[in-house]
């Protein structure tokens, strides 16, 4: 372990297959696919690639299995500049996987497999952090609550959770959620926190939020219509940050191309609200692409790469 890395990311590895279609099917149709795409995936892989990607030093910490997917996994994550020191094998559970079915509009639907991400345990969060002190720790909730929980808690300095996919209710989620420093939502996921409708528009998401029981940095993303920030928490004032227009082909992913992009900016010493707008930036563009995982790009911050 060499212990560099400024962001560590806790989380998931998919093996992902990605189908293109006309329009996602309705219950009980059966469409035929325009496209395959295979690559690799999962929350915390695509949040580490997409740091890597813009140049931030990363580390995974994350459980694959002992099998072919999850070596070349770790191989392609690594030839893109993530630390993968602290990816654990398992030997009884397959490498976990996902199918993303992808409209020609750019909508998406995913079915996970949680497969190895299940055998990363809150020990293998305390092996980590015992001898690593990363400025940022990124969580998601494609592991269990209780392991995202640990890293919460041992999280040296600022600890950002990405509550997706969103896990039922229950006492621990709740303690998970005010451990956190920044939470970053979309609003699905902030309507689950409450137990309320989704909100349609700014003004219902800013209401719902007020009713959060949370005292930290706030930022709900919106997709193509940007984000509502709360840079002093849920009883403050609120920002919106439009995100540009792309010409969207693949929206899988652009939620953790949000995440990766809005720490990097925190990490080179942006406040919130124009972290976010570097964020919107970079997830609008990650849509121009197929797959959910960024490939080695560089982003120049329009919509362009150069």
């Amino acid at each position: 372990m060499n212990g560099n890395a400024e962001v560590a990311v806790v989380g998931s590895v998919n093996a992902d297959i990605t189908f293109q279609l006309r329009s996602l099917p309705l219950p009980g149709e059966t469409v035929l696919s325009s496209g395959r795409y295979d690559a690799p995936g999962g929350k915390g892989a695509n949040q580490a690639a997409a740091l890597a990607a813009l140049g931030t030093p990363v580390e995974l910490i994350a459980s694959v299995g002992d099998d072919n997917p999850g070596q070349e996994i770790i191989s392609h994550l690594q030839s893109r500049g993530v630390d993968c020191t602290s990816v654990s094998l398992s030997p009884e559970l397959p490498t976990g996987s996902a199918v993303i079915l992808v409209s020609s509009g750019g909508e998406n639907s995913i079915v996970v497999d949680a497969g190895a991400n299940g055998a990363l345990t809150p020990e293998l969060v305390n092996a980590y952090f015992s001898d690593h002190k990363p400025a940022i720790v990124l969580a998601q909730l494609e592991v269990s609550v209780e392991t995202i929980s640990r890293a919460a808690e041992l999280a040296p300095e600022i600890f950002v959770l990405n509550p997706a996919p969103m896990p039922p209710s229950s006492p621990e989620l709740k303690r998970l959620i005010g451990k956190c420093d920044i939470l970053v939502p979309n609003r699905s996921e902030l309507a689950s926190l409450v137990d309320c409708p989704v909100p349609q528009n700014t003004e219902d998401v800013v209401n719902t939020a007020r009713l959060l029981d949370y005292s930290g940095q706030l930022v709900v993303t919106l997709g193509a219509d940007g984000a509502v920030v709360f840079p002093r928490g849920v009883a403050g004032d609120y920002i919106v940050v439009a995100a540009p227009r792309a010409e969207s082909v693949d929206s899988s992913g652009a939620g953790d191309a949000f995440c990766a992009a809005l720490v990097t900016g925190i990490l080179n010493g942006k406040n919130l609200v124009d972290a976010c707008h570097f964020a919107c930036n970079f997830a609008s563009w990650t849509t121009t692409q197929i797959g959910a995982q960024v490939g080695d790009v560089k982003f120049d911050g329009n919509l362009s790469h150069k």
